[in-house]
């Protein structure tokens, strides 16, 4: 399985959910934290993510910033 967001076959268009502008993916969270990060949890649960509901467990979270707000979110890609 792999990530479409991180192999470029896909991108990510979310909005902000405080101001509606853009957002920037800034990438796969586990590249920020690290593989043996004690903060990483791993997530078995279907996830909200904006408007995007995802079900599948095979999941790379990406981490994405909204230069407006100054605010940081994660969200989850379901894997192919």
């Amino acid at each position: 399985m792999f990530c479409p967001v991180c192999n470029g076959i896909q991108s990510l268009h979310i909005r902000c959910s405080s101001c509606a502008g853009a957002i920037v993916d800034c990438g796969r969270l586990s590249d920020l934290t690290g593989p043996y990060a004690p903060y990483a949890q791993i997530e078995d649960e279907p996830l909200l993510s904006g408007d995007v509901y995802l079900q599948n467990n095979s999941a790379c979270k990406h981490l994405l910033y909204c230069s407006t707000c100054n605010e940081a979110t994660e969200v989850s890609v379901t894997e192919w």
